[in-house]
């Protein structure tokens, strides 16, 4: 059973990549998910307390960058307890549940 409390945002530019994410989050128990659509709402959540969420799913076009590691972008962005950068939201739907697996590991014992 998915951890029902886990916060998620799923930040893509384009609005209908993350419907698609978040209707896979939602088919697979997560519901407290929020899309934002532009860096700037991103960058707004700077002032938020570490750990404040518990995964950011960012497309690899909202870092502005072909070659971002994912390491240093979370040690920058300590309000996430989890960052996933994905290239192709077609791609990361069907990974979803492993990928929730790895976030959530009690909740597919």
């Amino acid at each position: 059973m998915p951890t029902k409390s886990l916060r998620i945002l799923i930040a893509d530019a384009d609005a209908d990549q993350a419907l698609k994410v978040e209707r896979a989050l939602n088919h697979a128990g997560y519901f407290r998910v929020a899309p934002l659509h532009s860096l700037e709402a991103l960058t707004g959540l700077g002032d938020a307390q570490a750990g404040e969420f518990d995964l950011l799913l960012i497309s690899q076009k909202m870092v502005e960058g072909a070659s971002v590691d994912a390491g240093q972008y979370h040690r920058d962005n300590a309000p996430f307890r989890h960052i996933r950068i994905y290239r192709d939201a077609d791609v990361l739907v069907t990974q979803i549940d492993l990928l929730m697996q790895s976030i959530d590991p009690l909740s597919h014992t």
